[in-house]
């Protein structure tokens, strides 16, 4: 019956861990936020939302985020909202299947035909994940370079330690690291850890 469990505990914990192992946390309409005059259904047509994701809604001091039921988010209806945020910036994290609806509570905002957004998200599937992590990694800006200064410019005033990485160096490893992976070394203590309930 312990090895069942243990097993049963193992398989859990990797489950849990492919659902986060390349979550994505998607801002609303990348480059203009939330605000009016987007067309937020043109910004999800390429998107697939699983669970695990967050969505990040970003926005103007005289915006804000509703979560409101579907017949309130087809008639832009205020009065009840299942939750109300405002402070500019806003994360909504897609914990299970099922779709969710979103409206600006500021009057005519959701009206004019763009402060509203439906979020429907799908169970994870880890082909998909990829696929997605590589198009937002595709779409997103590369970080603009920097040209050098010219060779004699202090070169000997304050030389950095043999190896040290230096702020470009820095900048452009993070820029290729592959965003929202867990650490190796959790992955390692989590099968580590499926090996002892498991042996248990």
């Amino acid at each position: 019956m312990k090895a069942s469990s243990g097993a049963l505990l193992a398989v859990m914990a990797v489950a849990a861990l492919a659902t986060t192992a390349l979550a994505i946390d998607y801002t609303v309409d990348d480059s203009l936020g939330w605000d009016t005059y987007v067309d937020y259904e043109k910004w999800i047509a390429d998107k697939v939302f699983m669970v695990g994701d967050t969505i990040t809604f970003k926005y103007e001091p005289y915006h804000n985020v509703l979560e409101v039921t579907e017949a309130d988010y087809g008639s832009c209806a205020t009065g009840s909202p299942i939750s109300t945020h405002s402070g500019g910036k806003t994360t909504f994290e897609l914990g299970e299947t099922g779709t969710r609806y979103f409206i600006c509570g500021i009057p005519r905002h959701c009206t004019n035909g763009t402060m509203h957004l439906k979020i429907s998200t799908v169970p994870y599937d880890a082909a998909t994940a990829a696929k997605m992590e590589e198009a937002a990694a595709a779409a997103a800006p590369s970080p603009a370079s920097l040209p050098s200064p010219p060779a004699d410019t202090y070169a000997d005033a304050k030389a950095a330690p043999a190896g040290a990485p230096t702020t470009s160096t820095s900048a452009a490893a993070s820029a290729s690291a592959p965003r929202y992976q867990q650490p190796a070394a959790a992955l390692a203590g989590l099968a580590i850890a499926a090996l002892v309930a498991i042996a248990a």
